[in-house]
């Protein structure tokens, strides 16, 4: 998997990331892979600042696809895609204020990445 494959399967997986890339690219005129996985980070911040109480949300499935997604990236991607999700998105999700409710959701390639383990 490439980084052009993973971006095209996270925005497979959420519309929001699909209008996200869309602005990105006019933004920077081509693919910034590190750039885009700030995108994503942000995604899952507005997906789980919409839980509930009970930690349910409505957009778990979404949630659950780009995760899959991301997971899928560190096990098949090429060293570039697996460098860019374990940089730019496991490492620099622990300087988000939402990384204790999205570590246990990440798969076991993606939360290996993280600085502590």
């Amino acid at each position: 998997m490439t980084n052009a494959e993973l971006v095209a399967a996270l925005c497979d997986a959420s519309v929001a990331l699909r209008e996200a890339h869309r602005v990105h690219l006019r933004h920077y005129g081509t693919l910034v892979p590190h750039v885009f996985m700030a995108d994503v980070l942000r995604r899952m911040g507005q997906c789980l600042a919409g839980g509930t109480a009970n930690g349910f949300t409505e957009d778990a499935p979404e949630m659950r696809g780009i995760l899959e997604v991301i997971e899928t990236g560190m096990g098949e991607g090429d060293r570039e895609t697996r460098n860019v999700i374990a940089l730019s998105f496991a490492r620099d999700s622990e300087l988000e204020g939402f990384f204790a409710q999205l570590a246990p959701m990440m798969g076991p390639l993606t939360r290996a990445q993280l600085a502590g383990h």
